[in-house]
């Protein structure tokens, strides 16, 4: 194997570590931004009082967080996964 090979072969896992934890380092804390940001959005008023407006959330605010943190939660869930079992599921 010659230099060129190896620095092609270098190259090319740095670049899957580099994607992967751009996914995971950025797209998981920006779906959970996006959870929590429905759970924001079409709040509808319940009641007024001295302390102010108190609303609730709209049900496909609720729904889009649902599905955002489901996904977060099963991500995490893989992760752990992975670090406890990955030599018995994946054999590396």
């Amino acid at each position: 194997m010659n230099l060129a090979q190896i620095a092609a072969t270098a190259l090319n896992a740095l670049s899957q570590v580099l994607l992967v934890g751009l996914v995971l380092g950025v797209g998981l804390p920006v779906l959970f931004a996006v959870g929590v940001r429905s759970l924001n959005t079409g709040r509808t008023v319940v009641t007024t009082g001295p302390d102010g407006e108190v609303t609730k959330a709209s049900s496909t605010g609720i729904a889009g967080a649902a599905a955002c943190f489901g996904i977060c939660v099963a991500a995490v869930a893989f992760g752990i996964v992975v670090i406890i079992w990955g030599k018995q599921l994946f054999g590396v």
